[in-house]
């Protein structure tokens, strides 16, 4: 039979975990059972095809989600804590870590382990191709580019510091529950028009390096540099040295730096800035925190090199982003 998320987005999840349903304005509140204490889900539908979802979830038990979707589509989430766990078949198991995540639809069936060791927090979309084709039929897009051709998204064309701040901006949005609708539509077109640019600049970069043939970076390279940036993903707070990192690789260090950059578009301090700056944007939605406190949880000894480092990634202030939602 498969599963519904294309006509009910996370209803069948929220019904396995028990959830109990609260309608606000024009979003959807799952509320699980008061044993798992203040969790929740929050949807919005703003079309068909499309679902913007908010989560907070302590679970008593790791949970197993089976996706049998038949429509093609995509699953992209920007996970900020807990254990998620993807299943693919002729796939290695894949723990996400804090970032943005994809998943493709209407291939094959796959699950998602839902752990209970931490607190669950995540924003994710369902934007299936139906959504695209309606929501692009009238506006003119790069005859060149296929939105449909997902499949060869990389990561670094959709887990970009711009593209993350839409995720927060969507996070804010639902847990208001008053945002009309199409602004939901509209921050998803800002998504992939951004995603456009991002494939359009590494298609460029990938001509470049095939003319380059003299630092060309070979297949076994590009290997090893993934494992060097899950390396980093394991704790990009308190990363490995670079000795380590070389050791991992398989290659000095000059090499490495070059590898790095080529794969990945950045430089390693570069990306490790960016990331850090991701945590801080997390770390910053709660008011509870100072920025001198947020300096130091991300690895800085004082406020003006988080403040610096910020507006360098991000375009303005910590200051200046907690106004903007009101914090």
């Amino acid at each position: 039979m498969g599963t519904n998320e294309y006509l009910t987005g996370s209803a069948e999840l929220a019904a396995q975990l028990g959830c109990t349903q609260i309608d606000q304005n024009n979003v959807v509140e799952y509320q699980l059972p008061p044993e798992h204490g203040d969790s929740w889900l929050m949807e919005a539908h703003p079309a068909a095809g499309l679902f913007v979802t908010n989560a907070y979830v302590t679970l008593l038990k790791p949970v197993v989600r089976e996706y049998d979707i038949r429509q093609n589509g995509r699953w992209l989430c920007s996970l900020t804590g807990g254990a998620i766990t993807i299943l693919e078949p002729g796939k290695k198991a894949r723990r996400l870590q804090p970032g943005i995540h994809l998943v493709q639809t209407g291939r094959q069936p796959f699950k998602m382990i839902f752990g209970a060791d931490a607190l669950i927090g995540f924003t994710s979309i369902w934007l299936f191709d139906h959504y695209i084709h309606i929501h692009l039929q009238d506006k003119p897009v790069e005859p060149s580019y296929n939105f449909t051709d997902y499949g060869a998204w990389q990561f670094a064309q959709y887990n970009t510091p711009d593209i993350l701040l839409i995720f927060e901006q969507l996070r804010y949005a639902i847990r208001i529950a008053g945002v009309p609708l199409m602004y939901y539509e509209n921050k998803i077109g800002e998504l992939l028009a951004l995603i456009i640019r991002n494939v359009r600049y590494e298609w460029f970069w990938k001509r470049q390096l095939q003319e380059e043939r003299r630092r060309y970076v070979t297949y076994q390279n590009k290997k090893y540099m993934f494992l060097v940036k899950e390396e980093l993903d394991k704790n990009i707070l308190n990363p490995p040295s670079i000795k380590q990192l070389t050791a991992v690789a398989g290659m000095g260090t000059t090499k490495l730096r070059q590898c790095f950059k080529k794969i990945f578009g950045v430089t390693m301090d570069e990306y490790l800035r960016q990331e850090k700056m991701k945590e801080a944007m997390r770390l910053l939605s709660n008011d509870d925190l100072n920025i001198k406190n947020i300096a130091a949880a991300v690895g800085y000894k004082n406020s003006s090199q988080l403040i610096t480092n910020f507006k360098k990634v991000h375009g303005f202030t910590p200051n200046e982003f907690r106004k903007l939602f009101g914090l």
